[in-house]
């Protein structure tokens, strides 16, 4: 019998340009104000778990959310550049009013949830999804371990969009997860399911959605 790992696959507390309104892609920006109670809001609702590792995205912003995590639980945290945010190209560090300007065709498609647009320079949703797809294929893990992984918005909500389906007539932003969310997927047999998505009720006290 193969063995089944779980995955609590976490977006990361709030930016300050998540709060102003501004694409980062793989850019970045400090964990606001508000993140950080984020972050303490996941942490109990994580409190029941055992995790071997957490393993997150390079990225600073995800990083403060996956140190957290690892040192609340004493779990082992790795880097992993697979689980980083779709790279936005040119529209990095604009806001989608910019965005709309510079290439109005590309941005509507992008906005509207298209997992196909590539913005220039840049790469699709699709395949950002399918890097993060892949990494928690290729995961060396014991039975029945628990991993978290903590990782980006849209690379997220393509992976869910993927394993929902794939429909291409559907909106990945369907999937869209709020900051400090989290979503359980399994794996068994080389193949990932969703148990639950975008996991949120520890967020409704104090505004934090």
């Amino acid at each position: 019998m193969s063995k089944s790992v779980r995955f609590i696959v976490v977006r990361h507390g709030e930016s300050e340009w998540n709060q102003r309104g501004i694409l980062q892609g793989q850019l970045d920006s400090p964990t606001s104000a508000r993140g950080l109670r984020q972050i303490d809001a996941l942490l109990g609702a994580l409190a029941s778990y055992s995790f071997s590792a957490v393993i997150s995205s390079p990225s600073q912003r995800a990083l403060t959310t996956a140190k957290a995590i690892a040192q609340f639980h004493g779990s082992p945290l790795h880097l992993d550049p697979r689980f980083h945010e779709q790279h936005l190209g040119d529209f990095q560090a604009l806001t989608p009013a910019q965005i709309r300007e510079r290439n109005p065709a590309v941005a509507d498609a992008l906005l509207a949830g298209d997992v196909a647009a590539v913005p220039p320079g840049g790469e699709s949703v699709l395949e950002a999804a399918n890097r993060l797809h892949q990494a928690l294929l290729d995961q060396d893990a014991s039975a029945d371990a628990s991993i978290c992984v903590v990782t980006h918005g849209n690379t997220l909500a393509g992976l869910l969009w993927l394993l929902q389906g794939a429909d291409f007539r559907a909106p990945f932003t369907r999937f869209s997860p709020h900051n400090c969310s989290f979503s359980v997927l399994h794996r068994q047999a080389h193949a990932l399911r969703i148990e639950n998505w975008g996991q949120a009720t520890h967020l409704l006290n104090g505004n934090l959605l």
